[in-house]
């Protein structure tokens, strides 16, 4: 990999060669036959073998510096806010961010789009996707399309729900639930909320929708995940805050101080600030 390769992390069109399979409902194991193999910041959790990591965003380019600028162009232009993980050489690879774990085979031919914040593991880059609609760009909707053959693996706090999309018949979505979708399926910002409820400042939660039209399948969760994230990150924050405490009174104050420091951080990552 070249100097320019590792800056801006050239992926071209490289698949990997992998055997994927759930070892329990939130880790999964990817023997890596032949790299690269992409995974969610943060989320390797054991490996073994002669691999090697960096940092990347898995984006498909046509290689060279053309490529390297094209993709600079889609990660800066269409908002891209996740670095992943590329693992290269040959071994096992375990994984998972606390959610449970659904492995989708994409057949050749196909396509699937994957919100980027739901995306766990890929053995093939992929196209930077954006909905080019102000309003719709304003909630994040800034995704991953994979085109088969290949395979990924997506997460949900629970078993996700599959609605079909045909036309004709329309399928409102809450955007914080929205995991993945096949076909012909293009979506709009719509909003839900009442005139006299905006007047009174009263609000019931799904003002903002995105209504999905064509033809195909959408993939979403039962219900907005951000609290349960959220209360996951609360718990391990505290935690630590525990440990830290049981070194003695002499230090109590400067852990404690660490660990508030480590929940403001989760916090920042929660709400996607985005101070660069």
């Amino acid at each position: 990999m070249g100097l320019l390769d590792a800056l801006f992390g050239d992926e071209g069109a490289d698949r990997g060669e992998t055997e994927v399979e759930k070892v329990r409902e939130e880790v999964l194991r990817v023997r890596l036959l032949r790299g690269p193999a992409y995974f969610k910041n943060d989320s390797v959790i054991a490996a073994r073998g002669d691999l090697e990591f960096s940092a990347t965003r898995p984006v498909r380019t046509s290689g060279g510096l053309t490529g390297l600028l094209e993709k600079v162009l889609k990660v800066k232009l269409l908002g891209m806010r996740r670095h992943f993980v590329r693992a290269d050489g040959s071994g096992v690879v375990y994984a998972g961010d606390g959610g449970r774990i659904h492995v989708l085979d994409v057949p050749e031919g196909e396509r699937l789009t994957v919100n980027q914040d739901r995306l766990l593991f890929t053995d093939a880059p992929a196209d930077v996707v954006a909905q080019l609609d102000a309003s719709i760009l304003s909630t994040g909707l800034v995704d991953l399309g994979f085109e088969g053959p290949c395979r990924v693996a997506v997460t949900a706090e629970c078993d996700p729900v599959t609605l079909e999309v045909s036309d004709g018949e329309p399928v409102l979505v809450d955007p914080e639930c929205l995991i993945a979708w096949t076909g012909d399926v293009t979506f709009e910002a719509t909003w839900q909320g009442s005139a006299l409820d905006l007047l009174l400042g009263r609000k019931h939660g799904e003002e903002l929708m995105l209504r999905a039209r064509g033809s195909g399948k959408v993939l979403v969760s039962p219900y907005d995940e951000r609290l349960r994230r959220l209360e996951r990150m609360v718990r391990r924050a505290m935690s630590a805050r525990e440990e830290h405490l049981h070194h003695g009174d002499s230090e109590a104050w400067e852990d404690e101080t660490e660990a508030d420091d480590a929940l403001d951080l989760d916090l920042d990552d929660f709400l996607d600030f985005d101070l660069d």
